[in-house]
């Protein structure tokens, strides 16, 4: 009897510790699938000036934690303070050009409206002096006179009428819309945000990294000589095995830890899931139409949005992590189905 009680209680104990142990890989593979073949990654960017010249000065140093807008290097502005100055002088020159058209322009409308002014004079003239040529009380030569002061007064209202059309056609547009002028005031502005280009400033908050740069080295526009690595924003992607995609979506939770730092906890939360495995666009993608094909479990990338890092712990790219999702709850954001 007691060998009995025995055997069924090593055998209850050990059906006990089969279903603990089926339900903890329940938990560890299905509800919480973890990876460690996760990266931690960032953002980083390479600054370059959109103009070339000679560097004159570095102000930054490699691995110096720098702010978004702060000077890192500067070019030679002397030929840019030139072009400017060039710009300026093209501007001056156009507006007093245009000017000079549109004086004349006002000059040719005076003159018209002095003719026209001269022709009525000279048709109420003639229109009296025809009356008194009639009733007798006015000579044949000064109504010949008046005729004729008629024709001249006609004519050079004509040729004032020629001269106004030349000064527009010349004139083209005053000087908010001359083209003369804009064209001048286009090169002026390009000049300046080319000499302000000279300046390099950092576009984001990070730290500098490969840098080089000396004072004397020439640059071609869009020639970066570092990087920086922007800190305000970190990941990590998490090559999960396509086998541990089912219960995973965007908006989970997930633990994180970095190699580097043992025993920490980070937090993230899982915003994307590439729609590729990561073999799909390399150099070499696997070919399978072979006899020999053997099946190869692949990894799709996660990114982890780390949400949670503790302070006095900075991050690097490219570093390894170890990655636990919590599937247990519920995400807000699902990944949209395909369109049909």
């Amino acid at each position: 009897m007691r060998k009995n009680v025995l055997r069924w209680s090593i055998v209850g104990a050990f059906l006990l510790i089969l279903a603990g142990g089926g339900y903890w890989y329940y938990r560890t593979t299905v509800l919480y699938p973890s990876t460690e073949d996760a990266y931690v990654g960032a953002h980083s960017v390479a600054p370059a000036p959109e103009v070339p010249g000679r560097v004159v000065a570095v102000f930054v140093h490699n691995h110096e934690a720098v702010r978004r807008g702060a000077l890192l290097f500067t070019l030679d502005p002397t030929p840019y303070r030139i072009a400017v100055a060039a710009a300026q002088a093209a501007l001056a020159r156009a507006q007093s050009l245009v000017g000079t058209e549109e004086a004349r322009v006002r000059a040719a409308q005076s003159a018209l409206t002095l003719a026209r002014a001269t022709q009525a004079n000279a048709a109420l003239q003639y229109r009296r002096a025809a009356r008194l040529l009639k009733s007798g009380d006015v000579t044949r030569s000064r109504y010949d006179d008046a005729r004729t002061a008629l024709a001249v007064a006609r004519a050079r209202v004509a040729l004032a009428r020629a001269n106004l059309r030349a000064a527009l056609q010349q004139l083209v547009a005053p000087i908010p819309r001359n083209p003369l002028w804009r064209e001048a005031q286009a090169a002026l502005a390009r000049a300046r945000w080319r000499f302000a280009q000279t300046d390099v400033h950092a576009g984001c908050t990070g730290i500098v990294t490969g840098l080089a740069l000396r004072a004397g080295d020439v640059l071609a526009a869009g020639e970066s000589p570092f990087d920086i690595v922007c800190t305000r924003r970190w990941w990590v992607t998490a090559n999960y095995k396509e086998t541990d995609l089912e219960r995973i979506r965007p908006g989970q939770p997930a633990r994180v830890h970095v190699d580097m730092y043992p025993g920490v906890l980070f937090r993230g939360r899982v915003v994307s899931i590439a729609p590729a495995a990561g073999t799909a666009f390399s150099l070499l993608p696997p070919e399978n139409a072979t006899g020999n094909w053997v099946k190869v479990t692949q990894r799709v990338p996660v990114r982890v949005l780390l949400t949670g890092i503790p302070h006095g712990y900075r991050l690097r790219i490219g570093t390894s992590a170890r990655v636990t999702v919590n599937t247990v709850v519920s995400s807000q954001h699902r990944e949209a189905s395909p369109r049909r």
